[in-house]
């Protein structure tokens, strides 16, 4: 499957296909050599898993963008995936057109999930959690996190520091009792300030 869906990538005029590998090891090290665009990972690899190997191109690689390609999409593989640092989900089963939907939206700085699957963000009970009170400024910050935005990138949106906007996100992911980026765009899509594609 892998080397299928990348010569269906390849075959794209606009894609560039710069290497493929089914471990979680080779993952990381095609992804610092390479620094791509985009890495599409499958959840289950061999050496990392696939949380695992995201978690460390998170690190190494700033600003590749990363959606994961599953076989399942039960709650807790879709939140092991974002909480990972993922921007996308997409099932095996999706149709190629939907792949390229989600990539398309993973790498215009938004999040995808295959249609369905949204409740997975949600809390457990399906409901909306009831909203801390995050101040104006905070929640301005937090939608920018949860559409995908650098910290560089809200700082020169809002035309504050970057340093202000780090403050902001310690004390959203503190009223949130988050961790994560992940916890912050969970809230905002609970809270309707950001949908998934936008």
């Amino acid at each position: 499957m892998r080397e299928g869906l990348a010569a269906l990538l390849a075959a794209q005029p606009r894609f560039d296909v710069v290497g493929t590998t089914g471990d979680g090891h080779a993952c990381l090290r095609l992804c610092v050599d390479t620094q791509p665009d985009l890495l599409v990972f499958n959840d289950a690899m061999p050496g990392f898993t696939g949380a695992e190997a995201v978690r460390h191109v998170a690190a190494h690689c700033p600003s590749t963008r990363m959606l994961c390609l599953a076989e399942h999409g039960d709650r807790p593989c879709v939140r092991a995936a974002f909480d990972a640092g993922a921007h996308g989900y997409v099932l095996k089963r999706c149709t190629f057109a939907h792949l390229i939907d989600g990539i398309d939206n993973v790498l215009s700085a938004r999040y995808h999930v295959s249609p369905g699957l949204a409740h997975a963000l949600l809390d457990d009970d399906g409901r909306r959690a009831s909203a801390p009170a995050l101040s104006n400024r905070e929640r301005e910050v937090a939608t920018l996190y949860a559409k995908g935005l650098s910290t560089r990138q809200i700082a020169e949106t809002l035309h504050i520091s970057m340093k202000t906007v780090g403050t902001h996100r310690e004390h959203i992911l503190s009223k949130l009792d988050g961790e994560s980026i992940a916890d912050v765009t969970r809230h905002a899509l609970r809270e309707g300030w950001v949908t998934l594609g936008q």
